[in-house]
């Protein structure tokens, strides 16, 4: 698949969610933490989708996270659970968990209110992101319904290179937090796996692998954000030379067997979501040695899209 398909699927993502998907404090710190120490199963699994309704998004974590970790025999402290998103190595632990569990009917429906309400508490929901990817879809000739394009190839990398900078910072901005993409697109991927209506799920697991995948490349300094790293600066104020800026910017995966690792799984999670989909897209055959030895930016997109 070429390079424009790949950046139309890229920003379409949350399109094709809303397209196809037509704060209130519930809890004292007493009740909740009552709840947490307490609480049945069903009553936490309860207590959580009142809290995801009411927009109390970090009791809708703890809660549903609680879930998660009795029914995996974990052993997160109720400290863990109300400051989850605080702590990398935790959210880590429940991602492992979550990726190697056998379904049960709790488990699925804590999973589905846990990602829900971390992307609200993160803003990366779709409702916070979606008026901005219309705007940037029409900006490059793009018609939201997805039926045809405004514009021809040629229009339309001329209108990319325009709008680059809006485009790469409103990445950055959304595909920050490595660990919450992580945790969102192994969430979803569960969710979608053991769903028979699964269509929106795949779409949003779609959206978080992309980003997972985007801030492994970019991200050199591994400090988990995109929008401090000089490419993504460089490209937001001189929008015109990203072609330039990505043959000269070193590849968060060059010399990262571990991040090259975690690229191929996602890479491999993509794939699995586009055949749900129904999406038709190239796929090449990935190995840790060859991503790590591809040192630019552009050098990666070359192994990928054959650009």
């Amino acid at each position: 698949m070429k390079v424009r398909s790949w950046l139309i699927l890229c920003l379409a993502t949350i399109t094709l969610v809303l397209l196809s998907s037509c704060a209130l404090n519930l809890f004292g710190n007493s009740e909740l933490r009552n709840l947490l120490t307490s609480g049945t199963v069903e009553q936490r699994l309860e207590a959580a989708s009142n809290a995801l309704s009411g927009g109390n998004y970090d009791a809708a974590i703890a809660l549903a996270a609680s879930v998660i970790n009795e029914k995996l025999g974990l052993e997160l402290k109720v400290e863990d659970l109300e400051k989850l998103l605080d702590s990398t190595s935790t959210v880590y632990e429940l991602v492992q968990a979550i990726q190697s569990a056998t379904v049960t009917e709790d488990l699925l429906d804590a999973v589905k209110i846990l990602v829900e309400a971390v992307a609200f508490e993160t803003e990366k929901d779709i409702s916070s992101l979606a008026d901005e990817v219309i705007e940037i879809l029409q900006d490059l000739g793009i018609d939201v319904d997805f039926t045809k394009s405004k514009s021809n190839g040629s229009d339309f990398w001329s209108e990319f290179e325009t709008n680059a900078g809006t485009i790469v910072r409103f990445l950055a901005e959304t595909f920050d937090g490595r660990y919450t993409l992580k945790l969102l697109t192994s969430g979803y991927y569960f969710v979608t796996k053991n769903s028979t209506d699964n269509t929106l799920s795949a779409v949003l697991c779609s959206l978080y692998d992309i980003g997972y995948m985007f801030n492994l490349l970019l991200d050199i300094d591994d400090d988990g954000n995109v929008t401090d790293e000089k490419f993504v600066e460089d490209v937001i104020t001189n929008p015109a030379s990203i072609v330039e800026f990505s043959q000269q910017a070193t590849s968060g995966l060059y010399n990262d067997t571990e991040d090259c690792h975690e690229f191929i799984w996602a890479y491999g999670v993509l794939q699995e979501m586009f055949e749900i989909l129904d999406i038709q897209a190239t796929f090449e055959n990935l190995d840790e040695t060859t991503l790590s030895q591809k040192q630019h930016i552009s050098d990666v997109f070359e192994l990928l899209f054959g650009e």
